[in-house]
Formats: C-alpha cells, structure tokens, sequence
C-alpha cells in the first residue's frame, strides 16, 4: 500500500473517531485499536509510549475538564455532563494515538519520505515536510555523542531527578548549536545537487502506486467532508 493511502486512511479513521459520541462503540473502538497495537509483536513496545501519553492526560482531563478540580477550589460539585465530554475526548485521543503507532510502525521513514519527493507536492513543500524526518537519527546520534562528552566531563546526567532537570542545558545547547552550524553546510549541499532547478525531478525507487489507490485516497477525504457536513448538521 501507497503510505499516502494508508495516510489518507488515518486521516479517516481520526476524523470518525472524533465525530463518535460517547457510548459502546467508541469504547470499542478505542480499545480496539489499543489492542491492535498491543497484540501485534512489531508494535508492542509502543504500549510504553502510548501510557505515557494518556496516563498524564486522563489525570488532567479528570481534574480540569471532568470538573474535580473546580469542586476542590469552589465546592461546587461537578457537572456529569462535564465527565462525559471529557471521558468521550480521552477516548478518542486514545484511538487517534494507537491507530497513529500503527501507522509509524509499519510505514518506514525512509518509504513516507520517498513518497513526499515523489509526489506532485512543490520541492520546496515536499523538503519542508521531510526535513525533520530526515534530521531525526541524525539528531539523535549526536546527541548520544554529546552525551557521552558531558557524562566524560563529570556531569550527572546519570543523577537524580533534579540533577538530570538541571544538567538539560548541557546536552541541549550543544545539539541546537551543532543543528545551527550545519544549516549552511545543507544549503550549499542542495544548491549543488540543483535543488529547485526544474519543476520536474525523477525518484529513484519511488513507491508504487495505482490509480485504484488514488481513487481511494480521494474517496476517503470526499468521505471525511460528507462526515463533517453531516454531523454539522445532525
């Protein structure tokens, strides 16, 4: 599958969720797509990300928006309607996040990115878009290595908390820095490679696509907008 079908797919899937009131179905959903995540052996060890994610926000939700926190500031009890709207939103928040995992572990970077060059997007759009992806191993490889320089130099990176809080400014200067330094490096990398030269560029390996698929991806945004309309207007 095209990863702009897949994505187009997602995109569905979060604008149904979102459209879903509380009640079974989006229970089910929710859970569901959790347990996708979970069942599968390539993608269980998202579970970790995806608690770390709604955990602190069912806390926040369950405080700011269910109305507790209201009742212990003013003692006014809280609305059930306000429990419902914010136990409706943790779900779908759920649902979103886990089907996103799905969709980050089985469509590559280096697949989504070929992908972006490939299409119709302007270059310049399409760089835009990959740039961070491009940038994120790269990222996090110096900031091993800038790692490993501070933990040689004495500092408690390794510490408790407050240490670790406190230290952050030595690991993250030196990585915005060296992000800095090679701006210049990348443009003159791009002006020799003729980037933006012509309007047409050829991709090597570009990922197949069919018009079948193409069909399918604008099926599933015509669909989105007849979704919004309709709960629009329900």
């Amino acid at each position: 599958m095209h990863p702009f079908t897949s994505l187009a797919l997602w995109f569905w899937f979060s604008a149904s969720t979102l459209m879903l009131p509380l009640g079974w179905g989006l229970v089910i959903v929710a859970f569901a797509t959790l347990a996708a995540v979970i069942l599968r052996s390539a993608s269980f060890h998202r579970w970790k990300f995806i608690a770390g994610i709604m955990l602190p926000m069912a806390v926040g939700l369950w405080l700011i928006h269910g109305g507790w926190l209201s009742e212990l500031l003013t003692g006014s009890p809280p609305q059930a309607l306000q429990q419902q709207k914010a136990m409706a939103l943790w779900l779908r928040l759920l649902a979103i996040i886990s089907a996103s995992q799905l969709w980050l572990q089985y469509i590559p970077t280096e697949r989504f990115i070929r992908a972006l060059f490939a299409s119709r997007l302007p270059a310049s759009f399409a760089y835009v878009l990959a740039g961070p992806l491009l940038l994120v191993e790269q990222l996090r490889q110096q900031l091993a290595t800038i790692r490993e320089a501070q933990l040689a130099r004495g500092v408690p990176l390794d510490g408790h908390f407050w240490q670790r809080l406190t230290t952050l400014p030595a690991l993250l200067l030196p990585l915005a820095s060296q992000a800095l330094s090679e701006l210049t490096v990348r443009s003159a990398a791009l002006d020799m490679r003729g980037f933006r030269y012509t309007r047409h560029r050829t991709t090597l390996n570009k990922p197949a696509d069919s018009r079948l698929q193409y069909a399918l991806r604008l099926g599933l945004l015509a669909l989105i907008v007849i979704e919004a309309g309709v709960a629009l207007c329900w």
